[in-house]
């Protein structure tokens, strides 16, 4: 038994030594008691250097620190965490970099002793998310730049001429003299039918460019504005719920948070099949949250949220790609014949 034990050890001790992931075991205090290999390249100083090091000072931050103590204290009140997290530290030199790593107490004759983690440096991976995030998010602009002055351009160069149009109109066959012959006169009338059509079809494509009551009045009365254009268009009843004392919010978060409700009530009314709909609002203390719920035939999700584009649904990829814009989480949950509620958690 003896002889197994030892080379159970051995056996561990080869493992610990060699992982490629970083491994380290720190006490009560953060004093650092053992690493591997992984752990010394990780942090940039010598295995002989790390020992009896405080694990703070790699964690100069004040987010990084609160999220040690937040992890420490879950583990020793036994509450679940989850786990790997992400965790921000510094390298020797000063050179910043980001870990996604995994602890749990070491407990020795049933008593808490220290920690243990296991960690692996993803700052290359971290710094492509962020330049990708980056792009997307010029990108995002851009098209809501073009938006805009498409919007403004159909509002006030287009609308205009054909309200003159229908102005002139109006005045040809309402004008008693001369006297018009009616077939002549039935065609402007037509004409006039179609002019006002076309008006009407234009404000609308300028609305749904960029709906100018998000910029006056705000994110509320544009979702008002929206739901009510869709209970009277589509006779789906669909009302807005304001929870909480309403915030000032970022124009970028306004916006994007506007798109996603957009969005989600497009898919509503188009596929959903559904009577009703409700889009709620609710502001918390640096957060703010958009639902989307109806009480249509609902679909069937993918086991992953990044299967969506794979899949064909792209107006769900891209409300969570606008979701991550504003470092907020996309949830779905669908239910065949219930319904479906889109969920989006962004911070203010």
């Amino acid at each position: 038994m003896k002889n197994k034990l030892e080379l159970s050890e051995q056996n561990y001790r080869y493992l610990f030594e060699n992982a490629s992931d970083a491994m380290w075991v720190h006490d009560l205090k953060g004093n650092i008691l053992d690493g591997n290999k992984a752990f010394a390249k990780l942090t940039g100083h010598t295995r002989e250097e790390l020992i009896g090091m405080n694990i703070l000072s790699f964690l100069i931050s004040e987010k990084s620190r609160y999220t040690a103590r937040e992890v420490r204290r879950r583990l020793l009140a036994g509450e679940e965490i989850e786990q790997p997290y992400e965790q921000r530290f510094i390298k020797k030199g000063g050179t910043e970099g980001v870990m996604q790593m995994a602890s749990s107490p070491v407990v020795i004759d049933g008593e808490v002793r220290g920690f243990q983690h296991v960690a692996r440096d993803v700052t290359e991976e971290k710094q492509l998310q962020e330049n990708m995030r980056f792009y997307v998010q010029q990108i995002t602009r851009a098209q809501e730049d073009e938006r805009k002055r498409m919007s403004r351009e159909l509002h006030d160069e287009v609308a205009p001429h054909l309200l003159l149009v229908i102005q002139r109109l109006d005045a040809i066959t309402s004008n008693p003299r001369p006297r018009l012959p009616e077939p002549f006169k039935a065609r402007l009338e037509d004409l006039h039918t179609r002019v006002t059509g076309a008006l009407e079809t234009v404000r609308h494509f300028a609305q749904d460019l960029r709906p100018r009551i998000i910029d006056d009045l705000g994110l509320v009365a544009a979702l008002e504005w929206m739901a009510e254009n869709v209970s009277k268009d589509y006779a789906i009843d669909t009302q807005v719920k304001v929870l909480g004392q309403e915030q000032t919010l970022p124009d970028e978060v306004k916006l994007l948070l506007f798109r996603i409700a957009q969005e989600a009530l497009n898919n509503v009314r188009r596929h959903a099949a559904a009577s009703k709909a409700c889009v709620t609002l609710e502001f918390d203390e640096g957060r703010v949250v958009l639902t989307i719920r109806d009480n249509g035939k609902g679909f069937e999700l993918p086991q992953r949220m990044g299967d969506l584009a794979g899949i064909g649904k792209l107006g769900l990829a891209g409300m969570q790609e606008r979701a991550q814009l504003i470092r907020g989480k996309l949830t779905i949950h669908s239910e065949m014949g219930i319904g479906t509620t889109v969920t989006v958690e962004a911070p203010i």
